[in-house]
């Protein structure tokens, strides 16, 4: 495992050589029953009034509410008890002002009817703000075209955020060439040429090329291979281990059973048509959307699964979950991708770790994977390109 490591451009905590943590504190002045209780007792006070009600410096009270920098723990527990004994509490915005944070995180993801079509975004999303929660931050949802670089230019030029995740990543990607111009901290949730982005992804070249290879041991001699958009990262990943798998078995591909341009349903109805007619034996589905409309479609033909047709997907979810067929998929915890996503982008140090086998590139660790479930044949314990385990009923 090699790992390499990228500075942070400030994104998240300041040194103890920077500025003051807390510029200013909001007052509010608590009174208990049965005492005056005046209006207008609410006021702004600063950290220089805290100081001097106490005979201590600003900075000393700067570092007993940051935490950070050397001072007494008697000094601390009595500035702390005082702030709490008259209701002081931190100002939010000139907390934000003073560190030129503003504890917001932007996640960005694919147009809306993606979203409602592939759960996956939606799983990565609460994996992202379960972290950002944990660390004091909010996540601000901006939903692209993955063209048009207006929203993240407001969200830059207004000062929203100081960091983002892509959830989704493009060969020539305009977000990924915007981000790196403005010098914007982010991560990309997807494999993407460029060393100097920092990435977290499963490892799907593998898991691809690993899925196919099991399919050819089970004698299965004729894998058609349906996808689109192969603009994304995460599609050309999948189709690259499709054609490692058959160079792998020294099996020759047959083009014929090569569809990578399926943008709608009646595509995809189309080509599994032409496969049924040409008597290939399974169907190897890029994603849970297209699977979902190749079963859909077979069931309509009245082709039984998997007697008829054997039907594999390169990546598994909800969707594929409740069918009373057996589909064989590739399962990835993406809750976690998430997770990590967003550590990565709060770490002081952001830590892109690459794992190198074959001349491929994976990031992150091989504890981001999850078991991966393939139905209905089966090895087990397989750790092979970042799996933990390739079980099969």
């Amino acid at each position: 495992m090699t790992i390499k490591r990228y500075e942070n451009n400030g994104l998240r905590k300041d040194g103890e050589k920077s500025v003051p943590t807390i510029c200013r504190l909001q007052v509010t002045e608590r009174r208990d029953e049965g005492m005056n209780n005046n209006s207008g007792n609410d006021k702004t006070m600063t950290i220089h009034d805290v100081a001097r009600e106490l005979g201590v410096s600003a900075s000393t009270v700067s570092r007993a509410i940051s935490g950070k920098g050397r001072i007494g723990a008697a000094t601390r527990d009595r500035i702390l008890d005082y702030i709490e004994e008259h209701g002081f509490y931190p100002n939010a915005a000139a907390q934000s002002l003073a560190q030129s944070k503003t504890n917001n995180i932007a996640i960005i993801l694919p147009e809306v009817n993606t979203l409602v079509d592939m759960p996956f975004f939606h799983t990565c999303m609460y994996g992202v703000e379960e972290v950002a929660q944990a660390n004091d931050y909010d996540i601000i949802v901006v939903t692209t075209n993955g063209n048009d670089t207006k929203p993240l230019e407001r969200l830059i030029q207004n000062r929203k955020v100081d960091g983002m995740i892509l959830t989704r990543t493009y060969e020539n990607d305009k977000y990924v060439k915007f981000l790196k111009q403005k010098q914007i901290p982010f991560v990309a949730v997807g494999k993407f040429p460029d060393d100097d982005v920092v990435q977290v992804d499963h490892d799907n070249v593998g898991a691809c090329k690993e899925l196919v290879t099991v399919l050819f041991a089970k004698g299965i001699q004729n894998i058609a291979y349906l996808g689109s958009n192969m603009d994304q990262m995460v599609n050309r990943c999948r189709y690259q281990g499709y054609e490692e798998a058959y160079r792998k078995g020294k099996r020759k591909l047959n083009q014929d059973l090569v569809y990578t341009d399926l943008s709608n349903k009646a595509m995809v109805e189309k080509a599994v048509e032409e496969l049924k007619k040409s008597g290939v034996e399974c169907i190897l589905c890029q994603d849970d959307y297209i699977c979902d409309e190749v079963v859909r479609k077979l069931a309509r033909m009245g082709v039984r699964i998997p007697d008829q047709m054997k039907v594999a997907s390169c990546h598994y979810s909800r969707i594929l979950e409740n069918y009373p067929v057996t589909i064989t998929s590739l399962k990835f915890n993406i809750t976690e991708l998430g997770r990590r996503s967003c550590q990565v982008l709060l770490d002081e140090k952001q830590i892109r770790l690459e794992v190198e086998e074959h001349g491929e590139v994976f990031q992150m660790d091989l504890d981001l994977m999850t078991d991966v479930v393939i139905n209905p044949v089966s090895y087990t314990h397989l750790r092979a390109h970042g799996l933990r385990r390739i079980s099969y009923a």
